[in-house]
């Protein structure tokens, strides 16, 4: 019997609990509001250029929130194990709003740019870490995949959504208004994660857990992260460096690689989120890891808007079961009182491979421009692919053993 289910009558309410139950939408509906203010500051470097800022600043300043969310990551998923997973929902929404309304009187570039995005990538952390263990807590087990991909769904529409809306009101009103309206949303996030009834089980026996490093080589755990972070290490350079390298060849309409990676990982998200739940979570991001590698090659070869919305959309349709299969693999191999623990190493282990990733990847598409450079990143994922496949596990947490 797993150790999280104490008895039948847990595991009769565990069958009988519905995906889309009151705290699974509590939680869901803060995390969307949370990431709308979130995501709407990728229109930042706009009011950086309007200031007077350079690219090099640019970076910099955006560059400190994921900085930032590396260092506050695994304290996070500590935390959350110890002492629940609501008021820190509660306070990453409340942070968040704090710091964003700041900037609606800043009106230099000075140092407080950057010490405001830092503490963005401390409320990141607070929310996304507590909300993503809390839906995993709350979903029935035999959907947590599901679960997990619909709440990544809210996240991945305001990618385009903030700088959609934010854009407008920026043209209509200015930055100043724009700032205090993003503030209100983060405000919104918190009062909703008050509503949340967390149960006690979720923290009961959170003394005994274990260290993020006991977490981290806990076997299965391991090669999950190594694969996530091979995985992040070509999802954000891809993202990032699409703009530049269709400019660079001479395509205008590379707005479109980020649409159809947009619906395409909603559809996979939305009508095929039972996929890894009913074939098995290493079952699922087998192939979907694969794909993904060859999704990030095609993109070498691309040359016009057509190849652009193929490759984004495979990459879409992959990248949509690689999120929740792993993250819910590893909850899977982690007890009840480690999760917290579980979703902070998947968190840290993507984003540091990005941020290596952007780096590295930088460099050469610089001295060997961007074929090599997709070419080369997509050989990398298609390594972690072939780890993952040979070494990856599939198998519950039951009774203290795997």
């Amino acid at each position: 019997m797993p150790k999280y289910l104490g008895g039948s009558s847990e595991i009769d309410a565990e069958q009988q609990k519905s995906l889309l139950n009151r705290e699974f939408i509590l939680v869901t509906l803060s995390g969307f509001i949370f990431f709308f203010n979130f995501h709407a500051f990728l229109l930042l470097p706009i009011r950086i250029k309007e200031l007077g800022g350079s690219e090099s600043d640019i970076g910099f300043i955006m560059g400190a929130t994921g900085l930032s969310t590396i260092f506050t990551t695994p304290a996070v998923g500590m935390l959350v194990d110890r002492w629940g997973r609501k008021w820190f929902i509660a306070l990453g929404g409340l942070f968040m709003s704090l710091t964003t309304l700041p900037f609606a009187y800043i009106h230099t570039l000075n140092f407080l740019f950057p010490l405001l995005r830092i503490m963005h990538g401390a409320a990141f952390s607070l929310c996304f870490i507590s909300a993503g263990t809390l839906t995993a807590d709350v979903a029935p087990v035999s959907k947590r995949s599901q679960a997990l991909g619909l709440f990544g769904v809210f996240t991945i529409v305001n990618y385009a959504l903030a700088p959609f809306v934010g854009k407008r009101l920026i043209e209509a009103f200015g930055f100043d208004v724009f700032f205090e309206v993003v503030f209100i949303f983060g405000f919104l996030s918190f009062l909703i994660a008050l509503l949340i009834r967390e149960s006690n089980k979720t923290t009961s026996g959170a003394a005994n857990g274990n260290g993020i490093l006991t977490t981290l080589f806990r076997k299965g755990v391991f090669v999950a992260a190594f694969t996530l972070m091979i995985s992040g290490s070509g999802f954000i350079p891809t993202l990032t460096f699409i703009p530049v390298f269709a400019e660079h060849i001479k395509v205008e309409s590379f707005d479109l690689f980020f649409i159809a990676y947009t619906l395409s990982t909603l559809f996979v998200r939305i009508f095929g989120g039972w996929i890894p739940d009913r074939l098995g979570k290493k079952r699922a991001a087998i192939p979907s890891l694969f794909f993904f590698a060859l999704s990030i090659m095609g993109i070498s070869f691309a040359s016009n808007a057509t190849h652009f919305i193929e490759a984004g959309i495979l990459f879409g349709l992959s990248h949509g079961l690689v999120y929740p299969s792993i993250y819910a693999l590893v909850i899977d191999l982690s007890p009840n009182v480690d999760r917290g623990k579980a979703f902070a190493i998947c968190s840290v282990s993507f984003t540091l491979g990005g941020m290596l990733g952007s780096f590295i990847y930088g460099v050469v598409a610089e001295h060997l421009g961007f074929h090599v450079m997709y070419m080369a990143a997509g050989v990398v994922c298609l390594i972690g692919f072939l780890v993952f496949s040979l070494f990856g596990k599939d198998k519950v947490f039951e009774n203290g053993k795997i």
